[in-house]
């Protein structure tokens, strides 16, 4: 009886410290939790309206372990630096969406907007949003504009868009909870167009922020040495690139990678002779956009890092420009790396989980292999 006994306890106990072990192999929930995969999933459901990033940046902090002392600066970007020595690495990603904010509330209760950064706004008639209040969340949509059922309707314009939340006064609306000033985005959804492909608002650049937190939390900062390691988390990009602006007057780097969309053609209906990167085809070096062009030595020295270690990557030429064109008048080298986003600045930003697993591989490999 003994025997058996000692031998029920030590099953018990194999099993325990299997359970336990399973939370470091690589597949485990453990590892599933940290990927960018998932952890994207949960930063586009924030809201992060340019200026008002508070949410976004404290999920952010709070994942950072606090043995990399993590910094949060007076306009709310946050960031962790490691070693001391030279090269400087700085990677930065952005923690803001575009979004409105409530300019009025009109005496039927309904809101009227103003909006912030490169917004197509003709995406959001009848569309539903939502206004973050400090009293909680509430619905809305976008009423049609004047005349839409006619063959010529008004213009749909920023000055006559009206949201109706379910008021019908003023007071109703303020009641609510409701004021100006509240931040408003599209309705959060994440639409999972398949394992590996989903579409949402914010995927620009929650993205570029999961990969950049996975890769702080997967890497093995002990074993960094020789070089200096930067990770940002910079506000307001999308109204000026001002969170990185600011940064970059306290500090200086030698190289730096901004971690952002690639905005990609790869549709039926675009051109597909200017910014294709085709969307599961790996992560992107933006080789030229309209604030950057990487020299080519740079380039060809992440190409070589991902191909010893056979990280899907292209290279392609596209609009718009990144966080990391405020260093350069400093004396950084200027390398943004993406992964190529379709329908870019709409809320079904299409990305593929093949694409963010190269950008987070490469910035990891970026770290270790960087000379």
């Amino acid at each position: 009886m003994k025997e058996k006994s000692f031998f029920k306890i030590n099953q018990a106990l194999i099993i325990i410290l299997i359970l336990g072990c399973l939370k470091l192999v690589p597949g485990s929930s453990f590892a599933e939790e940290t990927s960018a995969w998932n952890l994207l999933k949960e930063l586009v459901l924030l809201p992060g309206v340019s200026t008002r990033e508070e949410r976004v940046a404290d999920f952010i902090l709070s994942r950072i372990p606090s043995a990399l002392k993590p910094q949060k600066d007076e306009m709310g970007n946050v960031w962790f630096t490691v070693g001391n020595s030279s090269p400087h690495l700085l990677f930065i990603a952005h923690l803001d969406e575009l979004g409105f904010f409530v300019q009025q509330i009109t005496p039927h209760g309904t809101l009227k907007l103003r909006s912030t950064g490169g917004f197509l706004l003709w995406n959001y008639e009848g569309g539903s949003v939502t206004v973050w209040t400090k009293k909680g969340e509430i619905e809305g949509v976008v009423r049609p504009r004047k005349g839409y059922l006619t063959a010529e309707p008004a213009p749909f314009e920023l000055e006559t868009l009206e949201v109706d939340v379910g008021a019908d006064t003023q007071e109703e609306a303020q009641a609510m909870g409701i004021q100006l000033g509240d931040p408003v985005t599209i309705r959060k959804r994440i639409i999972e167009l398949s394992p590996d492909l989903r579409a949402s608002r914010a995927v620009d650049d929650r993205a570029g922020c999961a990969a950049l937190l996975a890769a702080a939390l997967k890497l093995n900062w002990a074993q960094i040495k020789g070089k200096k390691i930067t990770f940002a988390w910079s506000v307001q990009e999308e109204v000026g690139l001002r969170g990185a602006a600011y940064l970059a007057e306290k500090m200086s780097a030698s190289y730096v990678f901004a971690i952002d969309t690639f905005v990609s053609t790869d549709s039926p209906l675009e051109n597909h002779r200017f910014g294709l990167a085709r969307v599961g085809g790996g992560a992107v070096i933006r080789a030229i956009d309209s604030s950057t062009i990487v020299p080519h030595q740079a380039m060809d020295k992440v190409i070589r890092i991902a191909s010893a270690r056979t990280i899907p990557l292209q290279w392609a030429n596209s609009r718009g420009g990144n966080d990391g064109s405020v260093f350069v008048p400093r004396g950084a080298v200027n390398i943004p790396l993406a992964w190529p986003g379709a329908y870019a600045h709409t809320f079904i930003e299409k990305i593929h989980r093949q694409d963010l697993e190269a950008l987070t591989e490469l910035i990891m490999a970026i770290v270790q292999e960087w000379q």
